[in-house]
């Protein structure tokens, strides 16, 4: 009787025609997305608009797929879900991984028009995350959304006091942090936001708007001289707490 039913299922199988075959759902494949490095994922990112001329800037983002690299081109997007979406000029594209590859940056555009003044005495935030479609998901909880805070004033960057391994901490080179220091070490040495990475090698491949350990004491040393000759020629400069400004 086994023998009977076995044979009249295989029976069953194999006379199925070809609109009779079974379909699954399209597999879906996790994308993990963050900021900071490709090595060293930040929870959040602020993007200072008093740092940035009248035109459009970016905020640059990782991207990796959970599992194997796909045989064919595709392409995901982002889309905000909360937070000051009404406040900032940002744009979205479609961002394409290429076959074989799994990993990548893309960008998220923002745009400061002339006269800007939003968040020049408060923080504002808005929260991206991967868009849903039939081929992506969202990959870890913790690699899931991008946090970007915006500023329009002088502050304290995310990495003064405090800086995830193999970058260091700005106060090392600078000392303590105020607004009067942090604009005339902008003033002096034209650079803003930037990162300090430690390393032994000769010439480290560094991410955008990163420097070495030997740079920042170059830059220390530069700001050094010129706060002596200001000091010189106008007084002794004060920080808004009325501190002389020093540099280590």
């Amino acid at each position: 009787m086994q023998k009977v039913l076995f044979i009249i299922c295989c029976l069953a199988f194999f006379s199925c025609t070809k609109n009779d075959e079974l379909h699954y759902p399209a597999q879906k494949h996790g994308l993990n997305i963050w900021l900071g490095t490709n090595m060293t994922p930040a929870d959040s990112l602020t993007y200072n608009f008093a740092y940035v001329l009248t035109g459009k800037d970016s905020v640059v983002f990782h991207y990796r797929i959970a599992g194997y690299p796909l045989d064919h081109d595709t392409q995901f997007e982002l889309e905000a879900v909360s937070g000051d979406t009404n406040l900032v000029h940002y744009s979205l594209g479609k961002y394409t991984i290429k076959a074989g590859q799994y990993e990548g940056t893309g960008a998220i555009y923002i745009e400061k028009p002339a006269g800007y003044n939003e968040f020049t005495g408060s923080t504002g935030k808005i929260t991206f995350r991967l868009k849903a479609s039939d081929l992506f998901e969202s990959g870890v909880n913790e690699l899931s959304t991008l946090q970007v805070a915006f500023k329009n004033y002088v502050a304290r960057p995310d990495n003064w006091d405090a800086a995830t391994a193999p970058y260091r901490p700005m106060n090392i080179y600078f000392g303590a942090y105020s607004n009067v220091k942090y604009a005339f070490i902008i003033k002096t040495t034209g650079m803003v936001d930037f990162k300090v990475y430690l390393s032994n090698a000769a010439s480290p491949d560094l991410e955008p708007n990163t420097i070495t350990a030997t740079h920042a004491t170059a830059l220390k040393m530069e700001c050094k001289v010129a706060l002596q000759e200001y000091n010189e020629q106008y007084g002794i400069l004060y920080d808004e707490n009325n501190i002389q400004v020093v540099f280590p």
